[in-house]
């Protein structure tokens, strides 16, 4: 499940790589929800001949449509190959066993060009806190009281606090 939310909160990211583990869990869960909802559609007489109406089966198909994309581009990243390559899919029968086998290929272990950069491993210091309201001052008291025993000066023209 962890897969299919990561796959869902990276909606419209196509940088980055995704794992085999990724794509093919976001496809399973993708597939069950996509069958609950024909199964939904069934029970609720959206696929009469007379009166088609598969909402629930469309609005799956539209809701997992970029996110199913934009992760297989990630898994040709993973795998050492461009985005573009996606566009094997429009290429009947041909195209879509070839992006098929690319899927269940293993990542490449040693970085590619489409790898997140590394993290730096520099903690950077903790920066000064500068705040306009004096210590001791509670929020909607009214009167500023200084706890330091220097008054408290107004507010710079143009501030709001």
């Amino acid at each position: 499940m962890r897969s299919y939310l990561d796959g869902m909160l990276r909606y419209f990211e196509i940088s980055g790589t995704s794992t085999r583990a990724q794509y093919w869990l976001f496809f399973v869960v993708q597939s069950m929800m996509t069958a609950a909802a024909v199964a939904g559609d069934v029970a609720l007489g959206g696929f009469d001949p007379e009166r088609p109406a598969p909402t629930l089966t469309l609005f799956a198909a539209l809701v997992h449509l970029v996110p199913s994309v934009t992760l297989h581009i990630r898994r040709l990243h993973d795998i050492g190959r461009s985005g573009a390559w996606y566009l094997l899919f429009f290429v009947p029968v041909f195209g879509p066993l070839v992006l098929l086998y690319w899927a269940c290929l293993p990542s490449k272990g040693d970085g590619n060009y489409y790898d997140e950069p590394t993290p730096s491993r520099i903690k950077p210091a903790a920066p000064k806190r500068y705040m306009t309201i004096p210590e001791g001052v509670r929020m909607g008291s009214g009167a500023a009281r200084a706890i330091s025993g220097r008054p408290s000066r107004p507010p710079r023209e143009g501030r709001f606090i």
